[in-house]
């Protein structure tokens, strides 16, 4: 597999696109307020976004609707390798979201494989960023086309990069496969050598062996099919330069309350403020253990 990114351009050709498909108005930002809740010594950021249902009623509409074949071409933002492109989030609350997509169908369902990581691997180091996969409509992915996400650091122009920032210190050791004390659901979490990045190829192998071996400690096996590999439980997959974060789930709403990967960094989104009423009432963390496994 071949790279067709040129390192050290991805951001400028993501600010550029952002720009050029705002002033055409093929990117839909959802208007949010931010708000802060802190339970069990965890701070939690919660987004609420009023017009999500825009997404929502949309997808309703055309459930079978594949965006990504093609994407839109002002939404495109470059070819990152000969299976993948990167594509702006149509709908998005974090700005210069980014979609890293599969050319050809492949299930969001589907195993990550080397090439995934690779493309992955060679975007995560052009600007600090947190990438995620939710790997299934359980975990909270809301296409069925294979893609992984990323999003600038720190999130929302804040100080530190992510609520549980202080969670996520480097670790003593690489490599080793742990649950941190801090974190009240089940997960797999590693620190990454320091300076993998710098040779990308070998971080997509470091990072897709590790991946296998979360999977496998937290149980989570390979299903064969006429489709080809897949996972037998949801998850959502976190990673930055430092780290690796893989948690098991068993649902993708609890009270109607949706929850993706970036949930697991303390960042939350409700649709409005019915729905922060109800979140501060059931709290955070407690919505975390009813969607995680």
């Amino acid at each position: 597999m071949s790279i067709e990114l040129e390192k050290g351009t991805l951001w400028r050709k993501l600010v550029n696109t952002t720009q050029q498909a705002i002033d055409d108005k093929s990117l839909h930002t959802i208007e949010t307020h931010s708000y802060n809740i802190r339970q069990q010594g965890l701070n939690f950021t919660v987004r609420v976004a009023e017009n999500i249902k825009r997404k929502r009623e949309q997808k309703k509409i055309e459930p079978d609707f594949n965006p990504f074949l093609p994407p839109e071409a002002a939404l495109t933002v470059c070819d990152i390798s000969t299976s993948h492109i990167a594509v702006l989030n149509k709908f998005n609350v974090v700005e210069h979201h980014l979609l890293i997509v599969t050319r050809h169908y492949e299930s969001q369902d589907s195993l990550l494989t080397m090439a995934d990581f690779s493309a992955l691997c060679h975007c995560l180091p052009e600007y600090p960023s947190l990438g995620f996969y939710n790997a299934g409509e359980d975990a909270g992915a809301s296409q069925k086309h294979k893609h992984l996400q990323m999003v600038p650091l720190p999130l929302y122009g804040e100080e530190e990069p992510f609520p549980f920032s202080a969670v996520f210190a480097k670790q003593d050791e690489t490599d080793t496969i742990c649950q941190l004390p801090q974190l009240p659901f089940r997960h797999a979490f590693s620190s990454l050598p320091e300076d993998l990045f710098n040779r990308p190829e070998l971080a997509a192998s470091h990072c897709h062996h590790l991946y296998h071996d979360m999977l496998k400690n937290l149980e989570i096996t390979t299903l064969t099919d006429s489709q080809g590999e897949h996972q037998s439980a949801p998850y959502n997959l976190l990673v930055t330069r430092q780290w690796m974060l893989l948690v098991p789930r068993t649902t993708e709403c609890w009270q109607t309350i949706s929850v993706n990967a970036m949930a697991y960094v303390g960042s939350l989104f409700v649709i409005n403020q019915e729905g922060l009423k109800r979140l501060e009432e059931i709290g955070p963390v407690n919505l975390l253990r009813a969607v995680s496994q």
